[in-house]
């Protein structure tokens, strides 16, 4: 029996073996059902003797399961139990993305780069700087109708020499015996990961995006239940905005759009407003005044004198200073330490931020500076 049982079992959840090794970072098995991270896919995580283990890896040529070694001696006999939920989505995953990859091959001639499965996206970094959207909804589509179709997934292990003779997508980059994972009539590759029987086992695939990655397109998905709870998700989202805008679900986006551009010019008029209320407060001609509108509102005012200007919200005060002396300035900055300020700015006009239970001290300080 060889240690890799998980290729001859893929669907046992539960077995039994014996701890061939021990060292500081967990045990060693004679054989295991426990997938070891690699090609994309995590490893397995689970129980050993009721114990939690969070990982498998590659050690040297064995499969070392990362778990508290204290509880184990060499010849035990242990009983591991996979955390099947985590190894059933990731045998999805794994099968979605050779789906793919395979499709984005064959209808379209991209090619996969790379891949990572997460426990949220799956992802394909393909080899073009651009992929037009259409091109990837349409790549979800046949890809959906491939799940549908129900293609059995196998495997063959073959010498590198009978392997490089197939028909493949990808070069072999192992060396020695090759397993090649076939999913028929769309996709063979090698690969050593854990897949499902069956494309119909993926359940479904659902396209969230892409985004440019050392200058490729990398695709983003979602498979099975995630994909499930992403539509659910989708449809509450769609349900609430329908009931909010008291609008049917195709004039969401209209009514969504009309919203925004009535928030734009609002945000226009209140700024307006807000310059017309600095203006004001400037004409006043006190030389430091608490502001009603935020300090934006003061920068392109035509101003022809010193003055200080301090707005607050609810945790800190921000202050502004218009003086033509770069000296004031100097002058004030020493203060800055006993004030809890800090802030900046090219003369004539600095601004910055600080604590506003020192608003009282801030003013004095500023009125001493400016009408000296």
């Amino acid at each position: 029996m060889r240690e890799q049982y998980y290729y001859d079992e893929p669907y046992l959840k539960e077995y039994s073996s014996y701890v061939a090794a021990v060292n500081e970072k967990g045990i060693i098995l004679d054989s295991t059902i426990s997938y070891a991270e690699g090609g994309g896919q995590p490893g397995d995580r689970g129980t050993i003797n009721g114990i939690s283990y969070s990982n498998t890896i590659h050690e040297g040529d064995h499969i070392l399961h990362v778990v508290d070694p204290s509880s184990f001696k060499v010849g035990d006999e242990v009983h591991i139990q996979l955390d099947w939920p985590h190894r059933y989505d990731f045998m999805q995953q794994h099968t979605a993305q050779h789906l793919l990859s395979g499709l984005m091959f064959t209808e379209f001639g991209i090619g996969t780069l790379a891949v990572h499965q997460g426990d949220e996206i799956l992802t394909i970094e393909t080899d073009r700087m651009d992929i037009p959207e259409e091109t990837l909804l349409s790549l979800e589509e046949k890809a959906n109708r491939k799940i549908c179709e129900n293609h059995k997934v196998s495997y063959l292990e073959l010498s590198h020499a009978d392997a490089e003779k197939l028909d493949l997508r990808r070069s072999i980059k192992v060396e020695g015996d090759v397993r090649i994972v076939v999913i028929e009539g769309v996709d063979k590759i090698a690969c050593g990961g854990i897949h499902t029987a069956t494309t119909g086992e993926i359940g479904s695939i659902i396209y969230m995006g892409s985004e440019l990655i050392r200058g490729h397109v990398r695709t983003i998905w979602k498979t099975g239940d995630r994909a499930v709870r992403e539509r659910r998700a989708n449809a509450e989202v769609v349900k609430e905005l329908s009931r909010l805008l008291s609008s049917p679900r195709e004039k969401i986006s209209s009514q969504v759009t009309s919203l925004l551009e009535q928030i734009s010019n609002l945000k226009h008029q209140k700024a307006a407003l807000e310059k017309e209320v600095a203006i004001k407060l400037y004409d006043m001609k006190e030389s430091v005044f608490v502001s009603s509108v935020p300090l934006s509102s003061y920068q392109d005012i035509e101003a022809d004198r010193n003055f200080a200007a301090i707005y607050t919200d609810e945790d800190r005060l921000n202050w502004l200073l218009r003086c033509e002396d770069p000296n004031v300035f100097k002058a004030f900055k020493e203060h800055f330490s006993s004030l809890g300020l800090k802030g900046g700015g090219r003369g004539p006009m600095y601004q910055g931020s600080g604590d506003k239970a020192k608003i009282d001290e801030l003013i004095r300080i500023l009125e001493g500076l400016l009408d000296e």
